[in-house]
């Protein structure tokens, strides 16, 4: 299964337009597919005290983080849609990351003590969007969330394709990004 992570408040932005041309391509391509829309669900990022109890035993209080772990333990692939502010994903999206991908559920560790992955996800794709050039956040993308999220909890085959200059982009570009996007994203 395909699930969809979407973290944009605005449904005017290019980001929406981006999860648009996902959802119509993944419904025309005809693979099983789950959206996960934070902003929509009122997904609160914040751990909280009564879920930070629970943390050690890979447990949530929060139905909407249940709902998706319970997403995530079937998904083969995943693609993230987000803005880059501040030269990292929105707090909503580090949230999904703290209060989903738990100890127990998303990794665990060796008798060692080595860190090990419990997910099962071949494909990680990442389209996000900027004001500033890719360049100037880049290690971000393609070394720590690679090497020390996804990896940790078994999300393997991590592409990013980052759309920058959003404001002074042109009508081609921005129809090239959705192609793209859209290609991706139905991409075994």
């Amino acid at each position: 299964m395909i699930t969809v992570v979407y973290g944009h408040p605005y449904d005017k932005s290019f980001n929406a337009a981006i999860k648009d041309a996902i959802l119509a391509a993944l419904a025309k391509e005809g693979p099983e597919w789950s959206f996960i829309d934070l902003y929509a669900d009122r997904f609160d990022p914040a751990v909280r005290a009564p879920e930070l109890a629970l943390y050690s035993e890979g447990r949530t209080s929060d139905p909407v983080a249940q709902k998706y772990m319970d997403i995530l333990a079937r998904t083969e692939r995943i693609v993230y849609i987000f803005p880059v502010w501040w030269g990292t994903e929105p707090a909503i999206v580090k949230g999904f990351h703290d209060k989903v991908l738990l100890k127990g559920f998303a990794w665990t560790y060796s008798p060692e003590g080595r860190l090990m992955p419990k997910l099962n996800i071949r494909r990680t794709l990442l389209l996000t969007t900027s004001e500033a050039p890719t360049a100037s956040f880049s290690a971000y993308f393609t070394g720590y969330l690679p090497e020390h999220v996804f990896a940790a909890v078994g999300m393997r085959g991590v592409a990013w394709h980052n759309f920058d200059n959003v404001p002074r982009s042109t009508a081609g570009e921005r129809a090239a990004f959705l192609e793209l996007a859209a290609r991706e994203a139905v991409r075994a």
